[in-house]
């Protein structure tokens, strides 16, 4: 058994178990992954944040819409439906300003050629993505646990900088 911020995972596949954290003040974020994303999300962002997951485009929109302190976007949210989610995010009176981040990682399940990966980079940005983070190919170039930090890093300095 491997605990993970919020959650315990069992080593069996897909099998998660919550564990009692106080939500305090954490700040709340929305987290728009596929359902088999979610053991990783956990381990990547640990229990530091309130963590509000969404499968569908539906869910995150209505999530974004009761308040949130950021957004993590996979790449492969409800079918890639990334930048409508940005979109609904950047076009937001309340919460439009909030840091989104979008998430690929090239060296996973899919492989990417790097002109995909540049044109998913440009789209986001674009349309006014805080980041674009080829988290495979970080890890490749930096090392799975410094990746790891990496993303931290720059998700609470993103928060932390919108909350001033």
């Amino acid at each position: 058994m491997v605990r993970s911020g919020r959650y315990i995972l069992s080593g069996k596949r897909n099998e998660v178990f919550p564990r009692m954290i106080p939500q305090n003040n954490r700040s709340k974020l929305v987290i728009a992954i596929r359902e088999t994303d979610m053991p990783l999300a956990h381990t990547i962002l640990g229990d530091e944040y309130e963590l509000v997951f969404s499968h569908t485009l539906e869910t995150a929109q209505a999530a974004v819409a009761k308040g949130i302190e950021a957004v993590v976007c996979g790449v492969h949210f409800s079918q890639g439906a990334v930048f409508e989610l940005l979109q609904f995010v950047r076009s937001s009176s309340t919460v439009g300003q909030v840091p989104f981040f979008v998430l690929l990682d090239s060296k996973g399940r899919y492989a990417y050629s790097p002109a995909i990966v540049h044109g998913l980079r440009a789209a986001a940005k674009a349309l006014g993505a805080t980041q674009f983070t080829d988290l495979g190919g970080l890890a490749e170039k930096v090392g799975n646990m410094e990746a790891v930090e990496v993303l931290r890093r720059g998700l609470r300095d993103a928060i932390t900088c919108t909350s001033n």
